[in-house]
């Protein structure tokens, strides 16, 4: 319930704001200003609507998929535009008090406050189908090379992360994204979480086509908190089903290659957890030995625990800008590569989004890593 209170705070407070700054210095009809102000508070509070339609069961199917995708993206919208009018007004703030009361600054100029407000909503428009346009686009190629002693041949990782398959989601944008994958012909697959972000039954098309993900050594999966939220058990029993490994605080050498893979889960107990004990049972001492964390918060903990390298995901790299700032600040990292005590920490932004259908200075990604030998 305080979810559910929390979000109806924060819908009225900034539709309130939105509104005001929108219409609250010209002569606009009481009912428009009412019909604006309902609306603003339908798209924020559209993420909880379609959560309710869901768990009710008032809407199924392919109707609840298209309202979905419209609601999460007005949500978007109504987010890009308070943001930008907040950043704006605070801009044109300092800009009155530096350059004086001229009528050029003035805010209470009510002609110039209603076409700056005109641009200001064309323009969050516009920067919000750019944003939906780079979360649906297939996701870009990075490359992480890697030196070590520990190897004596060039071994390649293909990192995918923040999936969050679901049933709102279409399957043949996984079809794309696995046929991507399969393109780059990496030696091994890993996907540290929120692959899934369903129940299985709605994805069981999306997952057919994950399915398909081929590698030389296999593909190597461990839990996201999205995992556990949708129903850990039947997840991991599907990945298996599917094929994968399924990696939960424990882990394996994969094959003659020198690299050891192991995998720690996600969930809120978890996450303050800094010893594994057996988790590198099975490793031999010249193993590159490699951790799948879906939380980087605490990769400094995990990687002197005995790991060289740490994939990690869960940021979204801020998936909408500003987000960047908060998410960076909740979980000490970001987005990329980090050295830490001579280790190394990668974390990808991810293929997929969750929430609105938006990504906004975050672009999606997958990452193929090179591993080579020292010459």
């Amino acid at each position: 319930m305080f979810f559910v209170y929390a979000s109806l705070i924060v819908a009225l407070a900034c539709s309130v704001i939105t509104e005001r700054t929108l219409l609250g210095y010209n002569n606009v009809h009481w009912s428009i200003r009412t019909f604006v102000f309902l609306l603003l508070v339908s798209a924020w509070l559209s993420p909880l609507i379609i959560n309710v339609l869901r768990r009710k069961m008032l809407l199924d199917g392919q109707i609840f998929n298209s309202f979905s995708n419209v609601g999460y993206a007005c949500f978007g919208f109504v987010f890009i535009l308070f943001i930008m009018l907040f950043f704006r007004d605070g801009f044109w703030f300092v800009a009155y008090k530096i350059f004086g009361k001229s009528q050029i600054w003035n805010p209470t100029n009510t002609s110039l406050l209603i076409k700056v407000n005109i641009i200001t909503v064309l323009l969050a428009i516009a920067v919000s189908v750019y944003a939906i346009f780079e979360a649906i686009k297939l996701p870009v190629v990075n490359k992480l090379e890697i030196i070590s002693n520990k190897i004596s041949e060039p071994i390649t990782i293909l990192q995918i992360n923040d999936v969050h398959l679901h049933g709102r989601k279409s399957v043949s944008g996984v079809e794309k994204l696995v046929k991507l994958s399969n393109s780059l012909n990496p030696d091994i697959v890993v996907m540290p979480g929120d692959i899934i972000d369903d129940g299985i039954g709605y994805i069981s098309n999306h997952l057919k086509e994950l399915s398909k993900l081929s590698a030389k050594h296999g593909v190597y999966v461990s839990a996201g908190n999205h995992e556990y939220y949708n129903g850990l058990v039947p997840i991991q029993w599907q990945f298996q089903n599917m094929g994968f490994y399924f990696l939960s605080e424990n882990g394996m050498r994969v094959g003659d290659s020198g690299i050891y893979i192991a995998g720690i889960p996600d969930n809120s107990m978890q996450r303050v957890v800094k010893e594994y004990p057996n988790i590198l049972d099975g490793s031999e001492v010249d193993d590159y030995k490699v951790l799948l964390a879906h939380n980087p918060k605490f990769a400094k903990e995990y990687l002197n625990m005995g790991f060289d390298l740490q994939l990690s995901a869960h940021t979204h790299g801020g998936q909408i800008f500003p987000f960047h700032i908060l998410v960076k600040w909740a979980n000490n990292y970001l987005s990329g590569k980090y050295d830490i005590d001579g280790k190394v920490l990668y974390i990808s932004n991810g293929a997929g989004y969750w929430g609105p259908p938006m990504r906004l200075l975050a672009p999606a990604e997958v990452t193929l890593i090179t591993i080579k030998p020292e010459e």
